[in-house]
């Protein structure tokens, strides 16, 4: 396809997932570039926040105290407080628009304790995201081109060339991260089936005047749902009767004013918005494929919903993570038969299932009578309960999804009880690793900057380690020597691929499956 030199991978899109996803590739020492259509960062209103896993991952690689810093901001300029209880789960968050109640939630339950080092970091708005993510990658040596629009693909079995605004471009890989609109996607032919919308949304901070009768917090009226919080000016309403007509045109504060009287029934006034308000509704669409060729899909290319319960950002970083290593692999060349094809099915699961959550929160938010007394019942005997209120905080925060590694249903994704292996909290096969202290000082997640495999070795002689050791570099062992025989091998993207309690049984296994023949 020419004579340029290729890139080994492509990342089209500069948000969260393509600028993850680049930085892991780095990582995995790929040369990779990112591209994207816009010329600077994009400072739309988009997600306010990030979800537990987000933050945990972000803490695997040593951003903790960016992510942080971003909180701090965030939680002094909206008057709240700046961290959670203790470094305790900040329990904020909403279903259908019914607030969880942060005295309901059982904060000994183990599924919250295995996640509390970086559960306190929540208020993380999507533009400082990406800026911290951006130069992350910048130090990593994943470049990112802006105003670079692509407007064609070709690709056969070595390579992909894509036409771009700025000429020609190619790679051994292409990664389409470029959003809900994919041009990737569109190019590659893949499908991308779902539900149409049946309301329309706005998110803005605005100057307001005559906002008494406003009530503060999540509002649920027979017309749609609103929420207010006067001191950042946050808005967000909710309106049923359809898609926006025209979801390109500017946003207006008389748009966002009309919808926010007709929903809350009052005669607020907004005098000005604060920067760029946005417009969506709550289509759920999943691509028929994850992968076509030496293309992939990955964020909300692959996967778009409502934005109730801040699933998105979760979502597209939770793809980049568990696509970016098995990538770099592959191109690296040390990849197990068929690594790059377990993307797939343990992704879409997770991103199918977080679509019908999203669909479950809209059927629970029309204005009809059935609909209001289904909302009593579900505030009152579900959410207004103890166990009910703390199932439901884990589930939104994501720290309840599996991959099916032991070949159990590949369907059955997401579950919130189950018994530890190897003793360590939260250390269960295909799940997502919480915050694990080492007897020895520090964590484990303070191991893991660097995107290899981890073992946890806490054998009597460092057994473990002695058998990992031709997996070096790919796989860093840590000896801590705890109270009773353990051993964990944690995936770079923080699932549990083996835990063991003192023996050695399955570990190569384990690491002939995920990290390859030993180096």
């Amino acid at each position: 396809m020419g004579d340029l030199v290729p890139m080994d991978v492509i990342v089209v899109g500069a948000g969260p997932t393509g600028l993850l996803l680049a930085a892991e590739l780095a990582l995995g020492g790929v040369r990779v570039e990112v591209i994207d259509r816009l010329t600077g960062p994009d400072l739309t209103l988009k997600g306010a926040s990030i979800r537990i896993t987000t933050a945990e991952m972000l803490d695997r690689r040593g951003l903790a105290p960016a992510i942080r810093e971003s909180h701090r901001r965030s939680a002094a300029k909206a008057r709240g407080p700046v961290g959670g209880e203790g470094g305790h789960l900040v329990a904020g968050g909403h279903f259908a628009a019914i607030p969880f109640s942060a005295e309901l939630v059982d904060r000994s339950d183990p599924e919250l304790r295995a996640h509390n080092a970086a559960a306190d970091v929540m208020r993380v708005p999507q533009r400082d995201l990406e800026a911290i993510l951006a130069a992350h990658a910048a130090r990593l040596g994943a470049p990112v081109r802006r105003g670079v629009e692509v407007i064609g693909l070709k690709q056969d079995n070595d390579e992909v060339m894509l036409e771009t605004s700025k000429g020609p471009r190619r790679a051994r890989w292409v990664v389409g991260a470029d959003g809900g609109r994919s041009t990737i996607r569109a190019l590659a032919e893949i499908d991308f089936p779902g539900t149409e919308g049946e309301l329309t949304g706005h998110q803005a901070f605005a100057e307001t005047e005559a906002d008494e009768e406003l009530a503060r917090g999540w509002n649920w009226t027979p017309r749609g749902v609103y929420l207010y919080d006067p001191a950042p000016g946050r808005i967000v309403v909710v309106r049923f009767g359809g898609p926006p007509v025209n979801r390109s045109a500017p946003v207006t504060a008389q748009e966002v004013q009309d919808n926010l009287r007709h929903v809350s029934g009052t005669s607020v006034t907004l005098t000005a918005l604060q920067g760029t308000a946005t417009r969506w509704t709550d289509n759920a669409r999943l691509a028929a494929v994850f992968r076509c060729g030496r293309v992939l899909l990955a964020g909300d290319a692959a996967h778009i919903h409502s934005p109730f319960g801040g699933q998105g950002i979760n979502l597209g970083i939770a793809d980049a993570a568990n696509l970016g290593w098995k990538l770099a692999a592959t191109v690296r060349g040390w990849a197990p038969g068929g690594l790059l094809d377990t993307y797939e099915p343990e992704r879409r699961p997770v991103a199918a299932w977080v679509l019908d959550w999203t669909r479950a929160q809209v059927a629970l938010m029309r204005g009809d009578e059935k609909t209001r007394q289904l909302r009593a019942v579900f505030a009152r005997h579900l959410l207004g309960t103890r166990a009910g209120t703390t199932e439901f905080v884990a589930l939104t925060a994501g720290i309840g999804q599996r991959y099916a590694l032991d070949g159990s249903d590949p369907a059955a994704t997401v579950e919130v009880a189950a018994d530890d292996e190897a003793g360590i909290p939260g250390a269960r096969l295909g799940r997502l690793l919480g915050d694990v202290p080492l007897v020895g000082g520090g964590r484990l997640a303070d191991h893991a900057h660097n995107g290899t495999f981890v073992l946890l070795d806490r054998t009597p002689g460092g057994a473990l380690g002695r058998l990992s050791a031709p997996w070096a570099p790919r796989v860093r062992t840590i000896t801590d020597h705890g109270t009773e025989p353990a051993g964990l091998l944690v995936r770079p993207d923080g699932v549990v691929a083996w835990a063991g309690n003192g023996g050695v049984q399955g570990l190569e296994t384990a690491l002939r499956r995920w990290a390859g023949e030993p180096a």
